[in-house]
């Protein structure tokens, strides 16, 4: 009788299990299913760490987006995950999405009271927290936008790989008749903070900020899209110091203007023309100076199906080159590096798309019991 083969090193199985693809989080929970050793080693913290070090960029596992018809809230998968309490999005509007967390609120952001409908929402735990109401403002907010993140952002001392339990920030900048102003939330104090003003008409003429545009997190400091008499702008708020600058955007770009980070957590815009995306990145000049240098032009029409009409870039996915775009055909997804094209949604009657990014593994005891987060894959 022959003998049984030996059993595989089990550095030899955590190498291989390192190499499963993080935007298919079903194949960890898969794995852990095979034996306990795979699964004592698939939930330890160590192999959680080394996984989120080898793969660096969090995978995007789905997004949100409004239904045109019915204004409600929906997640759209883009791997094997499903998130744990969906039914939270009803009633609810996604404003931002980032380390892991989505911030929600109740109503549009052009509507008051806006203080009493912020809400935090883990998809990957189901957690759920209200925001407390703010502070009255004498003058009514005409327009605000907010971001959630990691409260380790200003200092940078996380790498952002498995934050998303820990304590965060909620930064909202809004806008009155004469002022641009800055509240920021901190779970840890469990309160907001005294605003941080940019004085009166910090730009030329009234401002409004651009709410369906998705703030970008780069060098410390959030910087969303602004609409003025003399076209759109940029606003940038930076945690260490909480100063508010204007940033202006590159010459002859004053449309269809997109923010975004680089992989390497750089700011970039991108704007269309035609079927055209530019792509612009903030670098240092020859003068020391930071400024913008165009870095790309791409043809989105050559990469989508044929007789498909491209008719708006509607947001990137922060850190990975990926677009979305609305089409006659739905809403594609847009790998820039590797021109790989995906239909991310069927219908045309969507706005407001926001993409979750977050690394999901299998938990101790959940493969067993079918309880924990891995319900979710």
């Amino acid at each position: 009788m022959a003998a049984p083969p030996p059993a595989l090193m089990e550095e030899l199985v955590e190498e291989s299990l390192l190499r499963l693809p993080p935007d298919d989080p079903a194949s960890l929970v898969r794995a852990s299913l095979v034996c306990k050793d795979w699964r004592r080693i698939l939930t330890g913290p160590g192999f959680r760490r080394r996984f989120r070090e080898r793969h660096r960029t969090p995978p995007m596992l789905g997004f949100l987006r409004l239904r045109g018809s019915d204004r409600a809230c929906c997640f759209t998968a883009t791997s094997s995950f499903r998130p744990r309490n969906a039914d939270l999005l009803h009633g609810r509007y996604a404003l931002d999405s980032r380390h892991g967390r989505v911030l929600l609120t109740t109503m549009s952001m052009r509507q008051e009271p806006l203080e009493s409908s912020l809400a935090i929402w883990d998809p990957i735990t189901g957690d759920h927290m209200r925001l407390p109401q703010l502070p009255p403002r004498p003058q009514r907010r005409i327009s605000c936008h907010a971001a959630v993140l990691c409260a380790s952002s200003p200092s940078g001392a996380c790498n952002h790989l498995d934050c998303h339990r820990g304590p965060f920030l909620v930064v909202l900048m809004s806008t009155s008749r004469d002022e641009v102003f800055v509240d920021v939330y901190s779970s840890e104090a469990g309160a907001w903070s005294q605003p941080t003003f940019a004085g009166q008409h910090p730009l030329d003429g009234p401002v409004w900020i651009v709410g369906v545009e998705l703030g970008a997190f780069a060098g410390n400091a959030l910087h969303f899209m602004v609409l003025m008499d003399s076209g759109m702008g940029i606003l940038k708020y930076n945690l260490n110091t909480r100063e508010i600058n204007q940033v202006n955007l590159p010459p002859n770009c004053r449309c269809s203007v997109e923010l975004t980070t680089t992989e390497h957590g750089g700011l970039e815009l991108a704007s269309m023309e035609d079927s055209r995306l530019h792509l612009w990145s903030m670098e240092d000049g020859p003068d020391g100076h930071l400024g913008w240098a165009q870095t790309r032009v791409i043809e989105l029409k050559n990469m989508l199906p044929a007789n498909t009409r491209l008719f708006s870039v509607d947001c990137f996915v922060h850190s990975l080159a990926v677009v979305f775009t609305r089409t006659s055909e739905g809403l594609f997804s847009i790998d820039l590096n590797s021109a790989q094209v995906r239909k991310a949604y069927e219908g045309r009657s969507f706005v407001n798309v926001v993409p979750f990014m977050s690394f999901y593994t299998p938990e101790l005891g959940a493969t067993s019991a079918g309880e924990g987060s891995s319900a979710g894959a």
